[in-house]
């Protein structure tokens, strides 16, 4: 069984200090510059976490106007299908 990707970041002084819990263990290392901003680092979040971040950032106003068979009538509403 795989070992669970896990994912560290910060200073090299505080990546250090955990040093001990990584001993006996593969790495891979990747090292951004100091000017680098955090949009500029890839996001390794599983996409469920990302998509339910935007639906949370969609106002109720907009999330309203949205017809009430949306789901489950998809392909109608993004394709144009007939619907089902």
């Amino acid at each position: 069984m795989a070992t669970p990707l896990r994912e560290l970041e910060g200073t090299w002084d505080q990546i250090a200090a955990q040093i001990g819990d990584l001993a006996g263990q593969r790495l891979r290392v990747v090292v951004y510059s100091a000017d680098e901003t955090k949009t500029n680092i890839p996001d390794t979040r599983p996409i469920e976490e990302i998509l339910s971040e935007i639906a949370a950032s969609v106002p109720p106003e907009e999330l309203a106007k949205l017809p009430p068979d949306f789901t489950s009538q998809l392909d109608h509403y993004i394709y144009g299908s007939p619907k089902r």
